[in-house]
């Protein structure tokens, strides 16, 4: 008896400490976003530190399903945007002629009424003046 005790507790804790995450489910609706930017110049042959933050304010942004597609819908476009739920959280890597762009987007759960989406891409090209470093975050929280 003790030991069947001891094992529930044990799996309970378990289950208890499991990481939650933002789910496609999850952003469905209106969200307040925050978003800022920080961009570094290439100098000397290395990146400089990032610039002062540009705060672009807040706006409403929709997340919404149709054929079981994810759509996003932002103030300053009437088109629905097609989302790919996996591309929010991954590395990607592209490249054009001598132009190549590393980055990766990180979806970050909060609460199940808050997340930050943070993006930062690394963009190179034999002219070395025009290189750039880019990390842009996105705060948002659910609208009632």
């Amino acid at each position: 008896m003790k030991r069947i005790l001891l094992i529930s507790l044990v799996s309970l804790a378990l289950f208890g400490c499991e990481e939650k995450k933002v789910t496609e489910e999850m952003l469905i609706g209106d969200w307040e976003c925050g978003a800022t930017e920080q961009r570094a110049k290439w100098k000397n042959g290395v990146f400089q530190n990032y610039s002062t933050t540009i705060d672009y304010g807040k706006s409403l942004v929709t997340y919404f399903k149709e054929d079981d597609n994810l759509f996003v819908k932002i103030p300053t476009s009437k088109e629905k945007i097609p989302q790919d739920f996996k591309k929010l959280n991954e590395s990607y890597e592209d490249s054009l002629g001598d132009r190549k762009i590393v980055g990766s987007t990180k979806l970050e759960y909060i609460s199940d009424n808050e997340f930050k989406l943070t993006s930062e891409s690394t963009r190179t090209q034999d002219k070395q003046e025009g290189n750039e470093k880019i990390k842009t975050l996105m705060h948002c929280t659910r609208i009632k």
